[in-house]
């Protein structure tokens, strides 16, 4: 393999691991008015918790926990936690979203 072709191999590589962290961000905001509750866990699975609001309005939190990463010492670090929720209408299309930072 080249030099020219291991820079672009590695761009192409991290620019993927870095497209990663967005990428669930940027699937809720294309989807919302769209997406239904069966597409939605049909993707990523039931959901980590589920709440009934008003009777019409069912909201889904699904947690994204990350993982600690070990230093050089050995210890590890706390590893960081995304909340994503989605609220559903009475006909279970996603109409909102947000991202939170995850409750103790």
């Amino acid at each position: 393999m080249t030099p020219a072709m291991r820079c672009l191999y590695l761009a192409l590589t991290l620019g993927g691991i870095f497209a990663c962290s967005e990428f669930e961000t940027q699937y809720f905001k294309d989807r919302v008015n769209e997406a239904t509750m069966e597409r939605v866990a049909k993707r990523y699975g039931a959901p980590h918790k589920s709440e009934q609001i008003d009777g019409s309005k069912t909201v889904w939190t699904y947690f994204d926990r990350g993982s600690g990463t070990a230093s050089f010492s050995g210890t590890s670090r706390g590893g960081t936690c995304r909340a994503y929720v989605l609220a559903f209408d009475q006909n279970a299309i996603l109409r909102g979203w947000k991202q939170d930072e995850c409750q103790n």
